[in-house]
């Protein structure tokens, strides 16, 4: 066992592991999002960024570089990676809503160049410098809450909450563009664009909403359940349209012995996905080229010390055929799908 160190009074927020081969470094990095740590009285000391490891040897990680933020800010919230056809290895790093509000919102998104992971740089700071408290609903923001590479790492969509899934050009990274920002279809009450992944071969753009009005704002009706997940026909990345939804039953109450809305979500071969989904634990679902959707199966952890599960993470395992998922208390789960359409 071992461990990727982060700097006291800061929690290891997001992670992605790769394997790289650069001129400076040949092996798997893992690339580690640092953020302060809310109420420990610490903010201003911190130094918040990114940390770069070397895990070729996972018992033995070795630390490369860091790119960091000023100190004082709390950091990126979440993080993505990857080496593209021209070598160049890329970081996305999404700023916390706390530094969106800090800053009125002119920091939103850093690309960043770590083909040299000894010695990262910033190719470029980008926002669409909104005002963060402008949004819809129950959680009235909008800010770049996630990145997600695709294309070989020539687009990067940003999940930018209540404004819409941003899908921008960085043919150039230096210089990003805006190709489409898909806004949630039908009209939803409280946006909440959390994260994103392409299916289908590109064709299919999954929105994961995190909508938690029933916790938020109880007994306004208005706002109605959890989130759900959104699915768009992505044939026209330049304008995606709306192709249908998926939602468990407790995701469209709204009831409050736990938290019902999905979180991310990965997929699978055959026209499966599977979700983390907080209290309701890992979904397994299918959907047709109609927009017709289907639950296939269910895990949910039990309680924790009698508060209920928070999956927050999923991760398919097609080597093995299983599913791994973290819960927020009780740690790392495995899950084995009944008859998968082979993953």
């Amino acid at each position: 066992m071992s461990k990727l160190p982060n700097p006291a009074f800061t929690r290891a927020e997001d992670v992605t592991v790769l394997d790289v081969r650069t001129p400076s470094f040949t092996g798997t990095l893992a690339v580690v999002g640092i953020q302060a740590c809310f109420g420990s009285g610490h903010e201003q000391e911190v130094v918040p960024g990114v940390r770069l490891f070397d895990v070729t040897n996972p018992v033995h990680p070795a630390l490369l570089g860091h790119w960091d933020l000023p100190q004082g800010t709390i950091g990126c919230h979440e993080i993505d990676a990857v080496q593209r056809a021209d070598g160049t290895v890329l970081i996305a790093c999404a700023r916390n809503l706390v530094d969106h509000q800090n800053n009125n919102g002119t920091t939103a998104l850093h690309l960043i160049d770590a083909t040299n992971p000894a010695s990262p740089s910033t190719l470029t700071d980008w926002s669409l410098n909104l005002d963060p408290t402008q949004g819809v609903g129950c959680s009235a923001t909008q800010f770049a809450h996630s990145a997600r590479f695709e294309d070989g790492g020539n687009t990067v969509y940003v999940s930018y909450w209540d404004h819409g899934t941003v899908r921008l050009d960085i043919t150039t990274p230096a210089t990003p563009t805006v190709v489409s920002d898909t806004k949630i279809t039908p009209p939803d009450e409280d946006g909440d664009n959390h994260s994103m992944t392409l299916a289908n071969n590109g064709k299919w753009l999954i929105i994961n909403t995190e909508d938690t009005s029933p916790e938020d704002c109880p007994g306004e009706s208005a706002y109605g359940g959890w989130g759900e997940i959104h699915v768009y026909d992505n044939t026209n990345p330049a304008q995606p349209t709306f192709l249908g939804t998926f939602s468990t039953s407790d995701s469209r109450s709204t009831r409050t012995d736990g938290e019902f809305t999905d979180h991310n979500t990965e997929v699978a071969p055959n026209g499966q996905f599977f979700s983390s989904w907080y209290s309701d634990g890992i979904v397994w679902w299918t959907m047709t080229d109609h927009g017709v959707s289907t639950q296939r199966g269910q895990f949910t952890p039990p309680p924790t010390n009698g508060s209920p599960p928070l999956v927050w993470g999923v991760y398919i395992d097609t080597t093995h055929h299983l599913i791994l998922a973290s819960d927020i208390h009780s740690g790392l789960w495995i899950a084995k799908p009944d008859k998968p359409d082979t993953l």
